[in-house]
């Protein structure tokens, strides 16, 4: 396992959104009619209105786009997390196990992160030096195992027998990975690489299992 020191990178980069498609209708957004609310004869006339304009397959790709942006969300967060934690860690074994020598931008970068993680430990600011260590360990909340499965059950579960939407959930993991990339400046550390390959592991084998073709896993 690689132990680098990652944190000198600039947080704003988190919150670059995912690239997507606006699909217009008429200068309008053709999904509007789902944020009306149905409680008069005129909001049902828009709806109806609206409704007449939509293309499915401007629908489904609205949807598709929905799915990978969550997956994105979902797979930068946790590489952010394991990054950071490797980072507090690594930080702890060199200055006298004072968590209050790393910066306040980590911190606020690993509580930027935490909630779309689902986790619900104990807080960050809390944390002992080896409570820190432990959360990337085999066995932790943000481990190699644990990290893979929850990506990949959200993508697998969130799809269901789709697999195009599995195919864009799967495109939201692989840019959640470059964007963590491109926070930190350089290559993720072995744990978050040895987790990208477990994830697209799985994913890709339930692609296969759906739909009997194998797609470009490469990160």
């Amino acid at each position: 396992m690689k132990y680098t020191t990652y944190l000198t990178k600039k947080s704003d980069i988190y919150n670059k959104p995912l690239k997507g498609e606006n699909m217009q209708i008429n200068g309008t957004n053709s999904l509007d009619f789902l944020s009306i609310n149905p409680n008069s004869q005129d909001s049902i006339e828009r709806i109806k209105e609206a409704a007449s304009k939509i293309d499915v397959s401007e629908l489904t790709r609205g949807y598709h786009m929905q799915f990978m942006q969550q997956s994105f969300e979902l797979s930068n967060g946790n590489f952010n997390m394991q990054v950071g934690f490797m980072s507090l860690s690594f930080g702890f074994n060199n200055q006298d196990n004072s968590f209050n020598n790393f910066t306040q931008e980590l911190k606020d970068l690993l509580n930027q992160n935490i909630d779309i993680t689902g986790y619900s430990g104990k807080p960050i600011g809390d944390l002992s030096p080896q409570e820190a260590s432990d959360l990337i360990s085999d066995s932790g909340y943000f481990g190699i195992d644990n990290t893979a499965n929850r990506i990949a059950d959200f993508i697998i579960n969130g799809a269901g027998d789709d697999v195009e939407m599995m195919k864009s959930g799967l495109e939201g993991v692989k840019e959640g990975f470059a964007q963590a990339e491109a926070l930190w400046g350089q290559a993720l550390p072995d744990i978050s690489e040895q987790t990208m390959d477990k994830t697209l592991d799985r994913i890709n084998q339930a692609i296969m299992e759906l739909s009997g073709n194998v797609v470009n896993v490469t990160a």
